[in-house]
């Protein structure tokens, strides 16, 4: 039972443009660590993402800081299904399985109508409950080993077809290519991206994020950078500024389909958006003109776009920073592994969004 659990609310999250912000890139870049942040400036890409992830762990590892109270409705209801599938798939107790589930569920009666809402637990005595929620919220608590792994081949392309992609990009800004990743890197990436717990932050648009310097840093993301690298110059030749991934609300908790998709942003130079959930997992026929691309400088979503993309698992869709990108797929069908994932990599700074790394 947990009828000592008292919920107190606390301020709304506020939400956050989907537009390039040249003061939220500046912000984020500085938040990483100097020393990492050198590493990625010359672009020694391993390097920078050993000294990230060291820096993670610091900050992570259940027994390194104290306990994180604070939550909401929606993001308790996803670290609830993780640790679900979790215990089945042998990787937690069935004890924090079981605390979480039964966290959300009183959570819900207070705060069902207001899922986006930021509120404390507060536990009125010292339970297992309350040490397991210290230890596993907001925490490393499983990191799989998948992202460990550094397979030789990473994109699949062949270079005529890396050669037009790259000729696209410098002709009109934007290019799609499909099946880019190989069949071994896409299947580590998929699973280390749905099974570890690295999704510390709500964001507006009903989406988890995981950042690159928060638990996003492995060794298998170095490699798929580095291959992205010699696949496209046009990445090669500037410094990794961002990686982010968003997992999407897949859940019956209340929200506005018109709010609804990943911030795609901050905006660099050279951005390359990775789907990896299989397009199945979408509901209805959502997955034709998923994502629309914006002149930089359109004024609105009304506008009329300048690429109406498909949605397809392991397709690549590059754009330079005369664009924004807007996802317009909408939402998926319920079950942990239907959440799906959007994975940004972002290449130098846009000439809007130049930041000093001083």
């Amino acid at each position: 039972m947990l009828h000592h659990l008292i919920l107190c609310a606390c301020a709304s999250l506020s939400a956050s443009s989907a537009a390039c912000d040249k003061g939220a890139a500046a912000r984020a870049w500085e938040k990483i660590e100097p020393e990492c942040r050198k590493k990625l400036e010359t672009n020694r890409t391993l390097a920078a993402f050993r000294c990230l992830e060291g820096h993670f762990w610091e900050a992570r590892e259940p027994e390194k800081r104290a306990g994180d109270f604070y939550t909401t409705l929606r993001k308790l209801r996803h670290d609830a299904e993780m640790f679900s599938w979790l215990e089945e798939e042998g990787k937690v107790t069935a004890d924090l399985k079981k605390a979480f589930r039964g966290i959300f569920h009183s959570a819900k009666q207070k705060h069902g109508d207001t899922p986006d809402k930021v509120f404390e637990l507060a536990f009125g005595e010292d339970t297992n409950e309350r040490k397991m929620w210290q230890k596993a919220n907001n925490k490393a608590v499983y990191w799989d080993p998948a992202g460990k792994e550094v397979p030789p081949k990473t994109v699949r392309a062949k270079a005529a077809a890396l050669k037009g992609l790259e000729d696209a990009l410098e002709s009109t800004g934007r290019a799609v290519s499909d099946q880019f990743l190989s069949t071994k890197a896409l299947k580590l990436l998929k699973r280390f991206l749905e099974a570890s717990t690295i999704y510390f932050y709500p964001r507006s648009g009903y989406h988890m994020l995981a950042l690159l310097e928060d638990g996003l840093a492995s060794p298998l993301l170095a490699q798929i950078v580095e291959g992205i690298r010699q696949a496209l110059p046009r990445c090669g030749r500037v410094p990794l500024t961002s990686v982010r991934a968003w997992k999407a609300d897949n859940s019956a908790l209340p929200r506005d389909l018109q709010l609804e998709g990943p911030e795609l942003t901050p905006s660099g130079e050279t951005n390359l958006l990775l789907w990896l959930v299989s397009s199945s997992s979408l509901n209805g026929d959502t997955a034709k003109d998923a994502l629309l691309l914006f002149p930089v400088n359109a004024s609105n979503n009304t506008s009329t776009p300048v690429a109406r993309i498909a949605y397809a698992a392991n397709r690549a869709v590059i754009w330079s920073e005369e664009f924004r990108a807007v996802w317009a797929g909408r939402s998926w069908k319920s079950g942990f592994l239907n959440r799906g994932i959007h994975l940004l990599f972002t290449f130098g700074w846009s000439s809007e969004g130049s930041c000093s790394a001083t």
